[in-house]
C-alpha cells in the first residue's frame, strides 16, 4: 500500500468568482498544495463553468499545481490547451466511450507531461476502471452527482473508494484515490480510511470563514481517522 500523504485540494467552484484572484491568493496563503478546477461544458453535465483562458489566468497566479476535472464529451480535444495553460493534471470520466478510447485519452494526457486521471460518477462500479488503473496517475470517486456544488455527501459511495484502492494497491501502488463531493470534517476520516488521500474540499473550505483553519482541521480529521473504521467491500 502506498504511503498516505493527504492532500486538502480546494474546488474553485467554491470560490468567490467576483474576487477570483484574491480567492486564489488566500487560498495559497492558507497552505494547501494544490487547486482543483471543473471544466463543464453543458452537455456531459447540465451545467456550464470556466473555460481554458481562466484555466491559463489562474495557473499564472498561482505557484501550486492546478488540477483539472474535465466534465465535457470530448475531453481529447482541448488536452494540449490544458498542457498550455498550464494544468498539472487532467481527470477525463469512465463513460465517455468503451476502454480503448479512454486509454488512449489517459496515454496522451501525460505524454503531454500532465498527470492523468479517470473519474467514477456514482452509478459506476469500481470495475469500470480495473483495466485503466495501470495508466492512470489517480482515480476519481464523485461522492455526488457531477455537475454542482453544495452537494451532500453520498456515504454509500466508500466500499467503492476502498475498492479503488485495493486495485490500485494491487496494480499501481503509487496511485492516488481521489474523492469529491460534500466533502467536510465529519465525513473525510471515512474517506481516507476507504482509502482516499487526495479530497476535493469547495463548501466546507471556501465559506469556513477562516482558509488556514479550515485546511487543518480537515487534514486533520482524514490523519485521526485512519484504522479506526472497518468498511464492507462493495457489492
Amino acid at each position: 500500500m502506498k504511503e498516505r500523504n493527504f492532500i486538502i485540494n480546494p474546488s474553485l467552484l467554491a470560490c468567490d468568482f467576483l474576487h477570483l484572484e484574491k480567492s486564489l491568493a488566500e487560498a495559497e496563503g492558507a497552505g494547501v498544495p494544490m487547486l482543483h478546477a471543473d471544466v463543464m461544458d453543458g452537455v456531459y453535465v447540465p451545467n456550464i463553468s470556466f473555460g481554458f483562458d481562466i484555466i491559463e489566468r489562474i495557473c499564472s497566479v498561482v505557484t501550486i499545481p492546478v488540477d483539472v476535472h474535465m466534465m465535457t464529451v470530448a475531453p481529447e480535444k482541448y488536452l494540449e490547451r490544458l498542457r498550455d495553460a498550464g494544468a498539472c493534471s487532467v481527470t477525463v470520466h469512465s463513460d465517455l466511450g468503451d476502454r480503448d478510447r479512454i486509454a488512449g485519452i489517459l496515454k496522451d494526457i501525460r505524454s503531454l507531461g500532465m498527470k492523468a486521471a479517470v473519474a467514477l460518477k456514482p452509478a459506476f462500479g469500481a470495475e469500470c476502471v480495473k483495466d485503466l488503473i495501470p495508466l492512470c496517475d489517480m482515480v476519481l470517486v464523485m461522492t455526488v452527482e457531477p455537475g454542482f456544488g453544495g452537494q451532500r455527501f453520498m456515504e454509500h459511495m466508500l466500499p467503492k473508494i476502498a475498492s479503488v484502492r485495493r486495485m490500485a494497491d494491487r496494480e499501481n501502488p503509487k496511485m492516488s484515490v481521489q474523492v469529491d463531493g460534500g466533502i467536510n470534517v465529519s465525513n473525510i476520516g471515512s474517506c481516507a480510511v476507504a482509502g482516499a488521500d487526495n479530497f476535493v474540499v469547495g463548501t466546507s473550505f471556501f465559506r469556513s470563514g477562516d482558509l488556514t483553519l479550515a485546511a487543518s482541521e480537515l487534514k486533520e480529521a482524514a490523519e485521526a481517522s485512519v484504522g479506526s473504521i472497518t468498511l464492507t467491500e462493495e457489492p
